[in-house]
């Protein structure tokens, strides 16, 4: 279970940097449609998967500001961070994470809803991050970017 929770964290984190590695600083702030932009997709998984290793380590940190600019519930418009600066976030949650995934006993309980264990938040996290990869896919495509996947 542990090798596929880190496949499936490793494949999800190679398919979002190929969602932004395109994208200028302008274009990652649009909200076409009204939706929440590219740089709250990618701000919020960064900030969703650093608390997802905080609650198996116990020691992972989101950086400053995060939680109030892309957690649950907000998004639109704000004082996002660089692009360049959600991109490094979104590194360092992956390491943050892999490292859980690698050490935390998978049958260790954790808090949240939906799931009871480290690995079940684990598997969450693959659909969570899925989920959003799928939301930048369509911002790029109302943006006119080129089609990555299919």
């Amino acid at each position: 279970m542990r090798e596929f929770l880190l496949y499936g964290i490793e494949a999800t984190h190679i398919r979002l940097m190929r969602c932004l590695e395109d994208l200028s600083d302008d274009e990652a702030r649009r909200s076409p449609h009204g939706l929440s932009p590219v740089i709250w997709q990618a701000g919020h998984v960064a900030l969703t998967d650093v608390n997802f290793a905080r609650r198996a380590d116990g020691t992972s940190e989101a950086p400053s500001g995060y939680t109030e600019l892309f957690a649950m519930g907000t998004g639109g418009e704000a004082a996002y961070p660089p692009l360049a600066g959600v991109r490094e976030a979104v590194v360092a949650a992956q390491r943050a994470l892999e490292q859980a995934v690698r050490t935390v006993p998978l049958e260790a309980a954790v808090e949240g809803r939906g799931y009871a264990t480290a690995g079940e938040m684990f598997a969450f996290a693959l659909y969570h991050r899925g989920y959003h990869i799928g939301k930048i896919t369509t911002l790029r495509a109302l943006l006119e970017k080129p089609r990555l996947f299919g």
